[in-house]
């Protein structure tokens, strides 16, 4: 069997941190706690953007998280098409971010520094997907 490498292992724990991270925040966004959001300094408009969130943006909210979530450890544990995985939830989160930008106003309630965040956990992601493409990660258990 192929040895992981030690950067890979490093990439790989260092989505599933973003990923448990991004798990925490679906779970206060969508509970409205309201210590989170005064912890985050988030007002009343951001509230109202999460109050009643769209369905189809839910869908592809928790498909990239879960998919997030499920492509480092499928990679830590050899598994197969961890590569795919990744790439599902690039996929996500690229809807998700257009279909916020272009249907919800995300950028005007959230802002420029929760945007750049979004692309650079959508990068990140990415750069994930073909890391384990080109390493050819698709091992057997």
């Amino acid at each position: 069997m192929k040895k992981q490498s030690w950067y890979g292992v490093l990439f790989a724990l260092l989505i599933l941190f973003l990923y448990i991270m991004g798990t925490y925040d679906i779970f206060m966004m969508l509970s409205h706690n309201e210590a989170y959001y005064a912890g985050k300094s988030y007002g009343q408009p951001v509230v109202d953007y999460f109050t009643n969130y769209p369905v189809f943006g839910l869908v592809f909210w928790v498909g990239n998280l879960a998919c997030g979530l499920l492509s480092p450890m499928m990679y830590l544990c050899r598994r197969k098409n961890a590569d795919r995985v990744a790439m599902a939830s690039f996929l996500c989160d690229f809807v998700l971010i257009l279909w916020g930008a272009a249907f919800r106003n995300r950028l005007p309630v959230l802002g420029i520094r929760i945007f750049c965040f979004d692309l650079f956990i959508l990068l990140v992601t990415l750069l994930f997907a073909v890391f384990l493409h080109c390493k050819g990660e698709k091992q057997l258990p």
